[in-house]
């Protein structure tokens, strides 16, 4: 759970980061097998910093916002 703007901006980062290694292997060639495992593990992952980063964004607009 992010809790200050530096784990934010940490979080970010690592989504950024996350984003580009999927990009990057969904254009490797090799098993498709474990190209689809590996692309859904990542996929997941990314999917769950962009979720805590919406969570947090929310938050901080309702505190701003009272």
């Amino acid at each position: 759970m992010i809790e200050n703007p530096l784990q934010c901006e940490h979080a970010r980062a690592k989504l950024g980061e996350l984003q580009l290694l999927y990009d990057r292997k969904r254009s490797e060639s090799g098993d498709p097998h474990v190209r689809e495992l590996t692309l859904r593990s990542l996929k997941h992952r990314i999917n769950r910093f962009a979720e805590e980063l919406t969570r947090y964004e929310v938050q901080r607009s309702e505190t701003v916002n009272r």
